[in-house]
């Protein structure tokens, strides 16, 4: 078992799976490739962390099934096109980890992308950007350079917020363009990353990959408090999406995995459909459930040990899991059709 950056050990569900290669370092994040050298992939919603100039790569493994000798086919899945999928910058907080003796820090903004433009959406409080006032909601960032480097021009949150993370004490130039100012109004702010509390309860950024154990973590059913884990589902295809009430991109997928059950029937059975709320307390997706009418989901809250041991760290973030509890994909573009693929290969 390797042991997360937060210092979780992830427990796997189902059968045994082969020993997975130990991450050299947990400077991961910073891979330039959809696919790191650590065998893991990328969220399309990042706070930090690798990704491909078009976004990431989730598909499957090619093995072979053991009832029909099938060779599963690798899926290239593309970027996601939603305009506005915000992403806070992701930097771990005082003792979670250290990369080669430097503990990480951050400036504390969240992002958002509108057109072609990187927005800052919100300055989280206790931060360097909250105590130097320099940066405000609504500003378009344009270029990031670290220390005394030349700047990056930015254009993709995958590029600009691992550009944002880096050893505390050191500083990193934004260009910026002021909210509702033209590009003539540019300037250059500096700030010193710095510890950020908010932040300590989410996960890398860099997910599962496929032939992975999924972690059996804890959950609470949301319609009446029961606790269980995830491998009480062993023996049948899982579909785990984490979401939140406070998450636009959110409703949509919560509402496409309420009509799952009704177009594929044959999935009685064979496929549990779970809804997983990173929500900071049980009410709030309990209360926006019963308004939504979204009941054709098994819907649960999850804590921070779940969410670090999925390495989220942007929602919506969905897995596939198969019946021996194994990843099947992250991110899938069509759930459905993993989903039925597996299902086919297993007959």
């Amino acid at each position: 078992m390797r042991t997360t950056a937060t210092g979780h050990r992830n427990r796997g569900i189902g059968f045994p799976s082969p020993p997975r290669n130990r991450c050299p370092r947990l400077s991961i994040r910073f891979a330039k490739s959809g696919r790191g050298t650590h065998g893991r992939q990328t969220t399309p919603v990042l706070r930090s962390g690798p990704a491909t100039e078009d976004g990431r790569i989730a598909g499957w493994d090619q093995r072979t099934s053991r009832r029909r000798n099938a060779v599963k086919p690798q899926y290239h899945i593309p970027a996601m096109t939603t305009l506005k999928y915000l992403a806070l910058v992701l930097w771990l907080t005082a003792g979670a980890a250290e990369v080669r003796g430097e503990e990480l820090g951050g400036i504390g903004v969240v992002l958002s992308v509108e057109g072609q433009n990187i927005v800052v959406k919100r300055i989280l409080p206790d931060t360097p950007a909250a105590a130097q006032k320099d940066l405000h909601a609504g500003d378009r960032i344009m270029a990031v350079a670290q220390d005394k480097e030349p700047a990056v021009q930015v254009g993709k949150l995958a590029q600009t917020t691992p550009l944002l993370r880096g050893p505390m004490g050191t500083t990193v130039r934004l260009t910026i363009v002021p909210a509702g100012e033209d590009d003539s109004q540019s300037r250059v702010v500096t700030f010193v990353r710095g510890h950020v509390e908010a932040l300590a309860r989410w996960g890398d950024g860099v997910l599962l990959t496929n032939g992975i154990k999924a972690p059996d973590i804890e959950m609470a059913a949301l319609t009446n408090g029961r606790r269980e884990r995830l491998s009480d589902y062993a023996g049948r295809i899982v579909v785990l999406e984490f979401w939140a009430t406070w998450c636009a991109p959110c409703q949509s997928k919560m509402a496409d995995l309420q009509t799952y059950s009704g177009k594929h029937p044959d999935w009685k059975g064979k496929v549990v459909l779970i809804a997983a709320s990173v929500d900071d307390n049980k009410e709030v997706p309990t209360k926006h459930l019963k308004a939504k009418e979204w009941g054709q989901t098994h819907n649960v809250w999850v804590g921070t040990e779940a969410i670090r041991a999925y390495h989220i760290s942007g929602i919506p973030t969905a897995y596939v899991i198969d019946q021996q509890g194994k990843i099947l994909a992250a991110n899938p573009k069509d759930i459905t059709e993993v989903v039925n693929h597996e299902i086919r290969a297993r007959q």
